[in-house]
């Protein structure tokens, strides 16, 4: 029997049909999860329910994918981003046919978000999909210390300049089941990777994952990556440790 405690580091737990069973399954199974938001709105309406929670985390969020939809509200992010450690999902895409005018919203909002009132001992999960080089280049401008890309599906030239920022990495089931998403992995220095499931965006033997499957899907892991479990749980409370000591360290 496993001695160490698992975790998700990015799941949309208020995606699935009964959010708040789903985040009792991850307290009852002590698993950590990062439960990121697609809207500043959605973060603020599920805070109160999940301030009692020992295991799931609230991160605030505004995901790319909603920039004409949904204008960031600047103000509401500006009086949240207070509220928590984490700050997720946020990023930029740019892997449809988006018109000029709504790339440049991206970066903009991508800017504001990251930009260093906020980002102060704050743990980013970055969406990249297609603006990979946008996304580094914002990152390292507001000098964003915690950055973790999430399924990431970019080139290897700029996962090797994301690297050298020793910015990490959360890898999922589908990635592993790729052979594009193996080659990714393999390239990802062992003390920089991180597991996520992206539930309910994967699947597991022909189930949307959800918490009962981590000890599974980290159990395949290990058949394919030596160590996979442990050294992500690792990274994981590492990364915590070395932001908290940040933190104690600025104040």
């Amino acid at each position: 029997m496993r001695s160490m405690t698992y975790f998700d580091f990015h799941v949309h737990i208020d995606n699935y049909p009964n959010p708040k069973k789903l985040a009792k399954e991850y307290e009852s199974n002590k698993i950590y999860a990062l439960f990121v938001t697609n809207l500043p709105e959605l973060f603020e309406k599920q805070f109160d329910t999940y301030q009692g929670f020992k295991y799931v985390r609230l991160a605030l969020g505004y995901h790319p994918d909603l920039t004409d939809e949904f204008p960031l509200n600047e103000e509401l992010f500006d009086r949240l981003a207070s509220k928590t450690s984490y700050i997720g999902e946020v990023g930029i895409d740019i892997s449809g046919n988006q018109p000029t005018d709504n790339l440049q919203r991206q970066i903009d909002n991508f800017y504001f978000v990251t930009q260093r009132k906020y980002n102060k001992n704050k743990i980013y999960s970055v969406h990249s999909r297609g603006a990979e080089d946008e996304v580094l280049k914002i990152l390292i401008e507001n000098d964003v210390k915690y950055a973790v890309f999430h399924w990431y599906t970019g080139k290897i030239s700029t996962l090797e300049r994301i690297i050298e920022r020793k910015y990490m990495f959360s890898v999922n089931i589908n990635m592993l089941l790729s052979k594009k998403g193996r080659n990714i992995i393999k390239k990802i220095p062992q003390d920089l990777i991180l597991f996520e499931t992206d539930g309910p965006f994967t699947r597991f033997e022909k189930k949307i994952t959800r918490p009962v499957q981590i000890p599974l899907l980290l159990d395949f892991f290990d058949e394919h990556i030596n160590n996979f479990t442990e050294i992500s749980y690792k990274n994981f409370r590492r990364m915590l440790l070395l932001r908290d000591l940040q933190s104690k360290i600025r104040t």
